[in-house]
């Protein structure tokens, strides 16, 4: 498997150039605060793990699989009479558990105290495991999707913090109508990066469990980079030495090849962000480093580290997936604050977007498009593109940064919305639509 992608050299760079910043006498400008922000979002997104989505119907084998690839029994996998919000496994020395709340203070619990946290009622759980995967990537368990009361926040979670996508079905059951509808939900951009796993795939004798897997993979194939099927229950009987022939029962249960492809889809995403914050850094910064005295100077050199011969190696910060701000039930006008001195190089994407949005028109006039909820639904889909266009973009610049951050935001709201009773919301999403379309014809500096 080829190693995680190492980032050391460039976090150095950006902490070097924010401490030389931030240095007594250096005189902070527009250009230089806009560096700033610039070095500060490009650290973050180093520092950053592989954040991975374990998405499917209840009783899919979710939480299983989830509780597999940590090697221990973190999440619950029994039944509940209540809704279990996303829990997000990330790695820590100490063992602790946060319920968290998207508008109040998280609430820590010591060990792994799912109960303690559950009974808070929390928007989301976050537990830290010294579990060496999770140096390289968050696992995110979202059950409960199909439930009308928790699909909302389980939506926002999976828009806001997923990078991939792994969606469980059940090999006696593959791929229902039902997940087809949900799948619809998931965010474009997601639905790119996303693997299949055909979970109790032991349920199912040998004669019959190859034909249902090549009618799945002829059926949804085209949309996941893999098909595989999978046994937890066979893969946790070898992994606790419960099979006479642990070797060959691990082997048969499937999990070795899923864990490979999901490891390398992971390697992807992490190779794409790290050169689109190079080549960021190059364009931005670069130039701006020479200019800076004692840019060199603020710190140490690193000193040289022999070469780690293990898979995961950049470490995962300490720091709760927890989005800053609580969503927001509608949208703030879009102002910008002041006329950009290029125009926005986004011509292509500019041109997609206009065409959706004559698109969603035409339906509208034409009756394709008849229900609140159905404008609510196209008009995320069109917001979701967009976000994809401009991450296939290798420019990077404020501008880009600032609009991606309000497409962002409409994302979010365009999300709550779809599971708000509120006969506004559909002009409501009309009028963020055209505020979107005029910040595009607009574009601004993220500095003031």
């Amino acid at each position: 498997m080829v190693a995680f992608p190492r980032a050391e050299e460039e976090i150095e760079v950006l902490r070097r150039f924010l401490s030389h910043l931030d240095a007594p006498g250096v005189q902070g400008d527009a250009v230089s605060e806009n560096a700033r922000a610039q070095a500060e979002s490009y650290l973050a997104r180093l520092e950053a793990p592989v954040r991975i989505a374990v998405v499917g119907l209840a009783r899919a084998g979710k939480s299983s699989l989830v509780n597999l690839l940590v090697g221990e029994a973190v999440i619950p996998t029994k039944a509940r009479q209540s809704v279990m919000p996303a829990v997000i496994l990330r790695h820590s020395d100490a063992y602790r558990t946060t319920a968290g709340w998207w508008d109040r203070e998280e609430k820590v619990f010591d060990g792994v105290a799912m109960d303690a946290a559950l009974s808070e009622a929390p928007d989301i759980v976050t537990v830290g495991i010294d579990c060496e995967v999770l140096r390289d990537v968050w696992l995110m368990d979202l059950s409960d999707l199909e439930d009308s009361g928790a699909q909302a926040n389980a939506l926002f979670v999976l828009n806001r913090l997923a990078d991939m996508i792994v969606w469980c079905t059940n090999a006696e059951d593959p791929w229902t109508s039902e997940e087809r509808h949900l799948w619809g939900m998931v965010p474009k951009t997601v639905q790119r990066r996303a693997i299949l796993a055909m979970t109790h795939s032991d349920h199912l004798s040998a004669g019959t469990l190859t034909p249902t897997l090549e009618r799945l993979e002829a059926t949804v194939g085209a949309a996941f980079r893999k098909v595989l099927p999978l046994s937890t229950t066979e893969a946790w009987r070898a992994l606790q030495g419960d099979a006479t022939q642990p070797e060959r029962v691990w082997a048969a249960s499937g999990i070795e090849p899923f864990m490979i492809a999901m490891m390398e889809l992971a390697i992807e995403c992490r190779k794409t962000e790290l050169e689109k914050v190079r080549k960021g850094m190059e364009q931005h910064l670069g130039p701006l480093l020479p200019q800076l005295p004692q840019v060199e100077d603020t710190a140490p050199a690193p000193e040289p580290r022999p070469a780690e011969p293990r898979i995961v190696s950049p470490r995962v910060p300490e720091v709760a997936p927890v989005p800053s701000s609580p969503p927001r039930a509608a949208p703030e006008p879009v102002a910008p604050v002041h006329a950009a001195s290029e125009a926005l190089p986004v011509s292509p994407s500019l041109a997609a977007w206009k065409r959706r949005m004559a698109g969603l028109v035409d339906s509208l006039r034409t009756g394709i498009v008849e229900e609140d909820g159905a404008f609510l639904a196209a008009a995320q889909d069109a917001v979701s593109l967009f976000l994809g266009d401009l991450a296939a973009m290798d420019a990077a610049s404020a501008e880009i940064a600032w609009i991606q951050n309000e497409f962002e935001r409409a994302q979010d709201l365009l999300i709550l919305m779809q599971y708000e009773v509120d006969p506004a919301n559909a002009e409501t999403a009309a009028l963020l639509l055209a505020q979107l379309t005029d910040a595009l014809a607009h574009p601004v500096s993220a500095a003031a």
